[in-house]
């Protein structure tokens, strides 16, 4: 019952790569809250207590007719409403809703070192090159102390997101862009040291810039 949206970038969007399609048995069930008859006292904006999900009435259904469209409802008849305490309360409502999705999603588990000096950060399409650099790093040259984590979910970000922070000494966001997911980062764990490893040309990270970028932060 929220809207979900994935992120990637130029150079995955750019690239191919055959994998197996799962089969629809071997995937989990969609289930939805759709109600099919009215019950006592039901109201179009009713919310799940603990997800804050409502119910939804499919279009015509008897008794459950009410307004759909895109001007804001009040938050219990769903009447279209212009009262500014009522659109406060749905924005905060709507924010809540997308931020208890965190309860659903895994943990964040970084790589290599569970701790330490440095941890390195990825999302989207740098997952193999930034998982090889510091592969390298800690299998070759004996830097024990880096850890990886990669972010599969930015908005809610996992519920664990800033123990994981608070377990290193640096923490280096590495990027094909010009730092958008540091910024939530700083956005979402102010008093926390972001440093920023970007890059902007249309092509991947090389294994030999990341490696010596980590070196010399630990250093």
């Amino acid at each position: 019952m929220t809207p979900v949206i994935l992120l990637t970038d130029g150079y995955i969007a750019n690239g191919s790569a055959p994998w197996k399609i799962k089969s629809i048995d071997d995937m989990p069930e969609i289930k939805n809250n759709i109600i099919k008859e009215k019950k006592p006292n039901w109201h179009p904006y009713d919310r799940d207590e603990k997800t804050l999900a409502r119910t939804w009435a499919i279009p015509g259904t008897p008794g459950l007719e009410h307004r759909i469209g895109g001007l804001e409802k009040d938050k219990v008849t769903g009447n279209v409403s212009y009262v500014p305490e009522n659109h406060e309360y749905m924005t905060k409502i709507r924010a809540e809703k997308i931020k208890r999705v965190e309860n659903c999603i895994p943990e964040i588990k970084p790589e290599y070192a569970q701790e330490g000096d440095l941890l390195v950060i990825g999302w989207g399409g740098t997952y193999g090159t930034l998982h090889s650099a510091v592969k390298q790093l800690y299998d070759e040259y004996g830097y024990k102390n880096v850890g990886y984590a990669h972010f599969n979910y930015i908005n809610p970000l996992p519920k664990n997101t800033k123990e994981l922070l608070s377990k290193y000494k640096k923490i280096l966001v590495c990027e094909l862009n010009n730092g958008q997911f540091a910024n939530v980062l700083r956005m979402n764990f102010t008093g926390i040291e972001f440093l920023q490893f970007n890059k902007i040309q249309g092509l991947p990270f090389g294994n030999t810039e990341l490696v010596q970028k980590f070196k010399q932060l630990i250093d």
